[in-house]
Formats: C-alpha cells, sequence, structure tokens
C-alpha cells in the first residue's frame, strides 16, 4: 500500500551498528533474490554488508527514521565499494555458499560478482577518479514510497558526501529499473553514458561544478 496525500514526520540521521537487523530487514523486503546478489545470498550476508557500510572508514549510510522505524535508506562509499566491500565480506560470503551449496550453480551469481565493467581503460580512469562518490542502494519502505522519502534521502546523501570531501556520486541502476531511473531523473541526475554497461545505466549528481571538466579531461587521456 502507498502512502497517498500523507507527510511522515521523520528524521535523517546516520545509521548506527544498532541498526543493522532493521537496516537488513528492510533491505530484503525491497529487493527480490532475482534481481538482487545480496538477497540472494541470504539475509546474513546482507546484514554483513551493512556493517561494513557503517563501520568502514570508506562508507556510510543514512536512515529516514520514523519513531524508531527505520522507513527508509541510503548508503555510499566514497569510491568503488564492489571489491572492498566483498572482501570486507568474504567470511559471510563463504559461510552462505555452506549453508546454500545450490548457491554454486547459479550463473547469474558469478556473472555480476566477477563481471567487469563493460567500458574501456578511460572511462574505467574516470569511474575510479578521485571524490567520485558511488552511491550503493537506495530503499524506501514500501508503505511509504511515494511520500518523499526517496529524495529526502538523496538529498542529505549530497550534503553528507560533500561534507566528506566527494566532489560527484554516481549510482548504477539496471536498465529494467524503470522505476528507480525515473525517480533518479525526477531528482535531477545526469545520466552517463560513458559508464554504461550491458545491463546497468549509470546517473550522476555533481557536487563541484568543476569537477565535470577533471573528467573530461581524464576522458581525453589528459592529466
Amino acid at each position: 500500500m502507498r502512502a497517498q496525500n500523507v507527510t511522515p514526520s521523520f528524521l535523517i540521521r546516520v545509521a548506527t551498528t544498532e541498526d543493522i537487523d532493521r537496516l537488513t530487514k528492510l533491505h530484503c523486503a525491497s529487493l527480490k533474490p532475482e534481481d538482487h546478489i545480496l538477497v540472494m545470498l541470504g539475509e546474513n550476508y546482507v546484514r554483513a554488508t551493512y556493517r561494513w557500510l557503517i563501520t568502514s572508514s570508506q562508507a556510510y549510510c543514512l536512515v529516514a527514521d520514523m519513531g524508531q522505524k527505520v522507513i527508509g535508506l541510503v548508503a555510499v562509499c566514497d569510491g568503488s565499494f564492489t571489491r572492498p566491500m566483498f572482501l570486507a565480506c568474504l567470511p559471510e560470503f563463504m559461510i552462505s555458499m555452506i549453508r546454500s551449496p545450490k548457491l554454486i550453480f547459479q550463473k547469474k551469481l558469478w556473472d555480476r560478482l566477477l563481471r567487469r565493467p563493460d567500458i574501456s581503460k578511460a572511462n574505467q580512469d574516470i569511474a575510479d577518479f578521485p571524490g567520485f562518490a558511488q552511491l550503493t542502494i537506495v530503499a524506501v519502505d514500501a508503505k511509504w514510497r511515494g511520500a518523499g522519502i526517496f529524495p529526502a534521502l538523496v538529498e542529505a546523501a549530497k550534503t553528507h558526501s560533500r561534507n566528506r570531501g566527494s566532489r560527484a556520486i554516481r549510482a548504477g541502476v539496471y536498465k529494467l529499473n524503470q522505476r528507480s531511473r525515473r525517480a533518479f531523473v525526477k531528482n535531477g541526475w545526469i545520466e552517463m553514458p560513458e559508464l554504461e554497461t550491458n545491463d546497468t545505466v549509470l546517473y550522476v549528481h555533481y557536487l563541484d561544478l568543476e569537477f565535470p571538466k577533471r573528467l573530461e579531461i581524464a576522458l581525453q587521456g589528459g592529466q
């Protein structure tokens, strides 16, 4: 059920380790295993990723808190997150594989875990450019979608990342996820074809208006 003509009273704050179980529950309720690798690996693996996002110096997580209930979340890494998060959560990954041996035969799992972005070396340099933060996930409780939680979380993430020294934030969205794509476009994010892959579209928001010039230099192979 969607909230209609209701503006919830909520507080956006930095997540703590006490929120991990609630974040895990919201994450697993928002995403299906067939659509998201973390959920495919199980609740304990999802929990491990949030522990890393909250405790790592490379990342942070914000929550929309409504009376001690988490109704939304956004997580951001100061740079590319896939490798450092996977290495940090490797023990739980191995446990997940032992608990569910059938995962070994899940082609989608290995395709997504082991894939290399289908982009050029120059464009990979852009993705790794200092100051280019990466949004890992935004999730909103289904009961409160359409009530302004998503844009509030994204705006808070912009401010938080700017304060951490980031100059831009990028977000990868699966091409088939039209709802999320519309949400990013509606909130002023710009599609960046240079970092598009076979199954994802990348959107970017510039926190520093000089940053696009630096990226253009990098794209051209300059310094």
